[in-house]
């Protein structure tokens, strides 16, 4: 029977309905499961005959079958038909096999390694099931429709015919143990292991070749190993080491040769012994990739087309081949270079013109693009590119969207089929050329060739409003604020009624807080919406401007408005819109302190996105969820939700998603005075966001990484990290991002002791803040204000800036729990320093009480003043203790200026009661600690403590030592800050008291101060 005469036949329960393929181990047909009504792949077994071998077959059907992975082609069923032909049924795996996508010379390097890792995963999978493969190669891997990597043929090819091959003559060792039939070679040599090619026993690191054999071609464009014949290529496998694929990829890493030279290796004992073990090498290669990842792996095209042709090529074939003739050869090349030349100049192809409903969905998609709507988006021009496969603008236009979605592999496969469409862009007419460089330059963040093209194209049709809106968004992604403004701007006096224009116009000035002209730009422009009938771009209009009144502390309104959108987007469809619009009212409930409603709208968010496959959305919805735990101080289920969307956004390749569960994972460990733990993993997210040009999260490591260093103690590493976030602030214009480098910057300089300035630091960051109306950030800023600003005896500014920070703190709710326990501190703080005991015992236990073992800092800062207020009132044992404790929390926090402030709060308290040993221990560790980073104002008061305590000890020459250090250190001081600064904080009562005990050491009158 032929293949086709199989077509409409039933076998079991599947009626067979089209030929999928045909090779030398059987013919695969697409079919339909009558019993499921599922369509599913059913291979026929052509090459098994012997009843050994069928019995075979069935058993590793039957073990291949128990493999669940997503990365395996899922096997169905198994049997034999009534003429005893074993079949297998298959998942059907739609997609591009790897063979067509190196053929098509545009596999990245990012995207190779992506793949072998799916390959590997599955591979893991079987082996740890004692599944061998046998058959890796480019045709048995497919990229499915969804980007997920499925391999092919687990249990088939080589379980079936090895055993037969091994068994029929023990002496006969042929150069590839494979069976043949009528002079064909079944299969390829370029990927079999050496004991393969030998016919000896394999094992799971036969797998592990291949696989290496796959990647060298993958990130090399050429087979490791070459030949004009089977038993060349053969002899190659067992005895040349192929060169490194960095010699023919110059942006292949010496890491990635090495891995892929290892899993080469002759001997089995010199490769990887597992799959895991070689995942993991893969993995962090990976994750260390440059932007030169995705640069397009070189394909030496017929060189790798003559490879794969000799390695198809049968015997018989090789045998009665035609002798070489020169004379043809050369005839045959001057035709070929005279027909390239006639179609460079007589045939210039314009691009491929679509049908009618193909435009229709590009223009539908291409529009929700504009207005922010991704996932409408993607729809629309998935439709198209199925009405019209050869649209490569659609398919382009996709890839930009996907991206959006972060869904990378999944753009990158439109990107290689945009190339595979219009190999030559260059023979293109100049308008069609420039759009698709500059939709296809969107789609790969390469956002300055995209401006460039669309200020061409600009060039060219000048009357066309919707260019200046891509030309917009395009500044807009390069954080060029004012030029996409200013194009935004042209669109409207372009056309006066393109509402997209007025909805782009409007979302710009809600980020950046303008919020006369972003009201109304959106009225506008929901006018316009609302004429055309256009439900999708006034749902995007509520949404905008939802973030407007949020943004504006207008919380009531801001919930009327994304509740308003989220009912619009349910009513008509919009399933990612209403996801959007469950998290955007989490965060607001978020942000009024309700932290159960804000923890429900995210689950709900979860649940929905997740049932209607928005799997990127249902991670967002999980980040969410950790924030509101954070926020609410739960640390340890923050932790559980941000590594369960970091193992999610993994599993989903969704890298921007996996980025920022590593950012955030990172934020809660720095936020928990763990910065040896968050640091990396901060690092590694910014890694990925310089590559894909991120600004906005850019800015944010760059604020966690800062913090990081200052806890470390290191603040000039942390002041350039902060000077460059305001560097990037100031070119977008971005005004809150400028005033929250300001407050970076003063953290800083407060832990240098250097008040003054820090305090200036503060004052421009509140009055942005408040500006923008920014409720939350003034908060924190007047509070730090009012923390140092009683530091330098400017008590009654101090409470003022307290008693504002502690109304905004009972507006804003329990969404700043951190800051109602951190400002009873400061009053303690304020209270000692005065020598109002009491007052600092009351302040400092309510502190102490509010902050728990969630607030550490807040914990340590209130355990150590309260213990010194007891060590001044008569309870100096207990306030000793009080102040051991606080040192022992906050060595466990890596923040170094907490641990010094502790050791020198436990120095005075030690030294009130009467332990004159331990003061000075503390005290010279402060001291120590304190030169290092700087801290004079700290350093001074160090070597006084350490002063007395050696007096009480009788060593007076080192006392007096100590003594004319401190004074040193206070003169240091006050060189550093302005002399209207210093005398201020010389009428500190504490201050005061410190420098009388320095006695003539240490001069002090209206207008300066000298050291004797």
């Amino acid at each position: 029977m032929t293949a086709t005469a199989m077509i409409g036949q039933n076998v079991s329960h599947y009626r067979i309905l089209s030929l999928l393929g045909a090779g030398g181990m059987g013919v695969v047909y697409a079919a339909e499961d009558l019993n499921l009504g599922r369509h599913v792949a059913i291979k026929f077994l052509s090459a098994v005959d012997e009843h050994q071998a069928r019995a075979r077959f069935l058993r590793e059907a039957r073990a291949a079958s128990a493999l669940n992975h997503q990365n395996i082609a899922a096997i169905y069923d198994y049997g034999e038909t009534e003429a005893g032909q074993p079949y297998i049924v298959m998942e059907l795996v739609q997609g591009q096999t790897l063979s067509d996508s190196m053929e098509a010379g545009a596999l990245t390097l990012q995207r190779a390694i992506e793949i072998i890792i799916g390959v590997a995963e599955a591979l893991a999978c079987a082996h740890r099931h004692n599944i061998i493969h046998r058959d890796i190669k480019p045709s048995n891997v497919i990229v499915n429709e969804q980007g997920i990597v499925k391999v092919l043929d687990f249990g088939l090819a080589k379980q079936l015919t090895e055993e037969t091959t091994a068994t029929a003559d023990p002496d006969a060792k042929t150069l590839i143990g494979m069976r043949t039939v009528s002079g064909t070679v079944v299969g390829t040599p370029l990927y079999l292991s050496p004991e393969q090619a030998l016919g000896t026993p394999v094992d799971a690191r036969s797998d592990l070749f291949s696989l290496g054999a796959l990647l060298y071609e993958c990130i090399a464009g050429r087979p490791a190993f070459t030949g004009a014949s089977v038993f060349e290529i053969g002899a190659q496998v067992l005895h040349v080491n192929p060169p490194p694929p960095s010699r023919f990829n110059r942006h292949v890493p010496p890491a990635l040769d090495r891995i892929t030279l290892k899993a080469l290796a002759k001997k089995r004992e010199d490769r990887y012994q597992s799959a895991d073990e070689m995942l993991a090498d893969l993995r962090t290669v990976r994750d260390r990739l440059s932007s030169a990842a995705t640069a397009r792996t070189p394909r030496l095209t017929l060189i790798s087309g003559a490879f794969r042709s000799s390695a198809f090529t049968t015997l018989s074939d090789k045998l009665h081949k035609p002798r070489f003739s020169f004379t043809a050869f050369i005839g045959a090349l001057a035709l070929a270079v005279l027909a390239i030349w006639a179609g460079q100049w007589l045939w210039r192809p314009a691009l491929h013109k679509p049908l009618p409903e193909a435009a229709r969905l590009y223009e539908m998609g291409t529009l929700a693009l504009r207005d922010g709507a991704f996932h409408q988006a993607k729809v629309a021009l998935e439709q198209a590119i199925r009405a019209d496969s050869k649209f490569a603008l659609a398919h382009a236009r996709l890839a930009e969207a996907l991206m959006e979605l972060d869904q990378a592999d999944l753009a990158n496969d439109a990107l290689v089929r945009v190339s595979a469409l219009v190999p030559d862009r260059s023979a293109l007419p100049e308008a069609d050329r420039l759009y698709l460089e500059a939709v296809t330059a969107i789609a790969a963040r390469d956002f300055p060739a995209a401006i460039e093209a669309y200020r061409k194209i600009a060039q060219l049709a000048p009357d066309q409003a919707q260019v200046y809106v891509d030309l917009g968004r395009a500044y807009e992604k390069a954080e060029e604020i004012d030029k996409a403004q200013e194009n935004y701007l042209e669109a409207t006096r372009r056309d006066p009624n393109y509402a997209t224009a007025y909805l782009r116009l409007g979302a710009l000035h809600v980020r950046q807080q303008n919020v006369p002209a972003a009201a109304q730009a959106l009225t506008r422009a929901e006018e316009l919406f609302q004429a055309n009938g256009n439900l999708e771009g006034v749902t995007e209009v509520l949404y905008q401007r939802g973030i407007l009144f949020g943004n504006t502390g207008r919380l009531p309104e801001a919930r009327e408005q994304f509740q308003q959108a989220y009912d619009k987007a349910r009513v008509n469809g919009y399933e990612a819109q209403q996801v959007i619009m469950f998290l955007n009212l989490g965060g607001l409930a978020y942000r009024v302190g309700d932290t159960a409603k804000a923890q429900q709208y995210a689950a709900e968010a979860i649940q929905f996105a997740q049932q209607r496959g928005l799997e990127t959305f249902a991670i967002d919805g999980i980040i969410d969820l950790g924030l509101a735990f954070l926020g609410d101080g739960d640390y340890g289920k923050a932790e559980t939700y941000f590594k369960q969307a970091l193992d999610l956004s993994q599993r989903h390749r969704a890298r921007l998603r996996e980025a920022i569960s590593l950012m955030n994972l990172g934020s809660l460990y720095i936020q928990q005075k763990q910065p040896d733990e968050g640091l990396p993993k901060v690092e590694q997210a910014l890694a990925f966001f310089e590559q894909g040009n991120y600004r906005s999260r850019i800015s944010i490591c760059l604020s966690l990484i800062g913090r990081a260093r200052r806890q470390k103690g290191d603040f000039e590493g942390a002041l350039k990290v902060f000077q460059k976030k305001l560097d990037l602030a100031e070119q977008a214009g971005d005004r809150y991002q400028i005033a929250f480098s300001y407050g970076e910057m003063a953290s800083v300089l407060a832990e240098q002791n250097l008040y003054p300035e820090a305090i200036d630091r503060y004052n421009e960051s509140y009055a942005i803040y408040k500006s923008l109306n920014n409720r939350f950030n003034m908060l924190y800023a007047v509070m730090n204000r009012g923390s140092l600003l009683w530091q330098l005896g400017r008590y009654d500014e101090a409470r003022a800036s307290l008693a504002e920070a502690l109304t905004l703190a009972q507006q804003l709710g329990s969404s700043v729990k951190p800051v109602l326990a951190e400002i009873p501190l400061i009053y303690a703080q304020m209270a000692l320093s005065e020598r109002r005991f009491p007052e600092a015992i009351a302040r400092s236990s309510q502190s102490l009480s509010l902050a728990g073992t969630q607030y550490k800092d807040v914990a340590i800062g209130a355990k150590g003043t309260l213990g010194l207020a007891r060590a001044f009132t008569g309870a100096a044992r207990e306030g000793k203790r009080l102040c051991e404790e606080a040192v022992e929390l906050a060595r466990s926090t890596g923040d170094q200026t907490l641990f010094s402030r502790a050791l020198l709060m436990l120095a005075e308290a030690a030294l009130e009661s009467g332990d004159a040993p331990a003061a000075l221990a503390a005290a010279v560790q402060a001291q120590e600690r304190c030169a290092r980073a700087g801290q004079f104002e700290m350093q001074w008061r160090a070597w006084l403590i350490a002063a007395r305590a050696s007096e009480r000890k009788g060593d007076q020459a080192g006392s007096q030592d100590q003594m004319t250090n401190a004074a040193a250190t206070l003169s240091h001081l006050r060189q550093k800050w302005d002399n209207q600064a210093f005398q201020k904080y010389l009428t500190r009562p504490d201050i005061q008291s410190y420098v009388r005990q320095l006695g003539d050491k240490f001069t002090v009158d209206a207008n300066s101060t000298t050291e004797q």
